[in-house]
C-alpha cells in the first residue's frame, strides 16, 4: 500500500470513529462572557470537575451527537468561524475531550474513579473530604438571611473600619496584652479559637455560594505546604455568569473572619483587661487578622489567589 493510501485510510477511519464519538449528555453548560470574549463552563457532575471551553471548543463539542461524521462537523465549523479545522486539529480536540472523561464511553469509568476518590490532590496539596455539608447549609441558609443584606453590610463595614481605628491607636497597648496570652491554657484556647474562626471562615463561602443558587457538596481538612487547615468546595461559583457573585463567594471568606477580628477588637476595648472575655477577644483579633492577611495573599493557593483569577 503507497503512503497517500495508507493515509487515506487513516483519515477515513478518522472520520467513522469521529462520527460514533458523543458528548456526555449529563454535562451542564454555563455561558459567559469575560473581556469581550464568550466562553463556557462545563460541570462533569460526576468527578464534580470544572472546564472552561472558549466559543470554538463548545460549538465543536455540541456536534458530537454520535452520528455526524467529522468531516460534516469541520464544514459547519468553518462555515460558522470563518476559519479552517483541519482533520489532525479536531482528533487531537477529540482526543483531549476523552482524557478528559467527557466522552459517553467515560461516564462509567469517571463514576468509579468518583467512588474512589476521599483523598485528593498532591503532598503540598492534599486534601481529605470529611462530609458533605449540602444538608447543613440548607438548614442555615434559611436562618442567615440577615447576613446577605445590604444593613449587614453597611453594619460590617462600619464595625471593620472601627476597628481597624482602634486597632492602631490602641497599637502599643495591643502587644503589651499578647506578649501576657503565652501561658499554656491561652495557647489551648488560642487553638480551639483557630479552629472556630477557620470553621466560620468556610461556612461563609460555602453559605455565600448556596445563597446565589450554587450547590456545595464537600467540606474537609486541608494540609497547605503540611500546614493544617479546613476547605470548602465552592467550585460550583465558576458556573455563575454574573462575576461579582464569583467574586463574593470567594471574598465571603476573609472578609467574615475580618468583621470576627473587627468585633473582637471593640469587646477587648471596652471589657476589663482582668476579665476571661478581654482575653478571649485579644486571641480572636489576632487569630482572625494574621489569618486574614495570610489568606490574601495571592502568592498562596488560598482565597487571594483565586480572588485575583477570578
Amino acid at each position: 500500500m503507497t503512503t497517500s493510501g495508507l493515509l487515506l485510510l487513516m483519515r477515513q477511519w478518522s472520520q467513522c470513529n469521529t462520527g460514533r464519538t458523543k458528548l456526555r449528555t449529563d454535562l451542564i453548560f454555563s455561558q459567559q462572557k469575560t473581556g469581550g470574549e464568550n466562553a463556557v463552563i462545563v460541570k462533569d457532575p460526576v468527578m464534580r470537575k470544572f472546564f472552561r471551553f472558549r466559543e470554538a471548543e463548545h460549538f465543536i463539542a455540541q456536534q458530537l451527537d454520535g452520528s455526524t461524521p467529522g468531516e460534516v462537523i469541520r464544514q459547519r465549523v468553518e462555515e460558522r468561524f470563518g476559519t479552517a479545522l483541519t482533520p489532525e486539529t479536531l482528533e487531537e480536540f477529540i482526543d483531549k475531550l476523552r482524557r478528559r472523561g467527557l466522552l459517553e464511553e467515560e461516564a462509567k469509568v469517571g463514576s468509579d474513579a468518583h467512588r474512589r476518590g476521599r483523598v485528593r490532590g498532591s503532598l503540598f496539596y492534599l486534601r481529605l473530604k470529611a462530609f458533605d455539608p449540602d444538608w447543613l447549609l440548607n438548614h442555615l441558609i434559611a436562618r442567615s438571611h440577615f447576613f446577605f443584606t445590604p444593613h449587614f453590610l453597611m453594619f460590617s463595614g462600619a464595625v471593620i473600619l472601627l476597628g481597624c481605628g482602634l486597632t492602631i491607636v490602641n497599637w502599643r497597648e495591643i502587644e503589651k496584652d499578647i506578649l501576657q496570652l503565652y501561658r499554656v491554657e491561652t495557647l489551648l484556647f488560642g487553638w480551639l479559637t483557630i479552629l472556630f474562626v477557620a470553621l466560620a471562615h468556610e461556612f461563609a463561602h460555602g453559605l455565600t455560594c448556596k445563597h446565589f443558587g450554587g450547590e456545595v457538596h464537600e467540606i474537609g481538612f486541608l494540609l497547605l505546604y503540611f500546614q493544617p487547615a479546613f476547605y470548602c468546595n465552592v467550585s460550583e461559583a465558576w458556573l455563575f455568569p454574573e462575576k461579582s457573585k464569583r467574586l463574593w463567594v470567594t471574598f465571603a471568606g476573609p472578609y467574615f473572619e475580618l468583621f470576627l477580628a473587627a468585633l473582637a477588637t471593640l469587646i477587648w476595648r471596652v471589657t476589663d483587661p482582668a476579665t476571661w472575655l478581654n482575653a478571649a477577644a485579644l486571641v480572636v483579633m489576632a487569630v482572625s487578622g494574621i489569618r486574614t492577611f495570610l489568606n490574601l495573599i495571592p502568592l498562596i493557593k488560598l482565597d487571594g489567589y483565586y480572588f485575583l483569577s477570578d
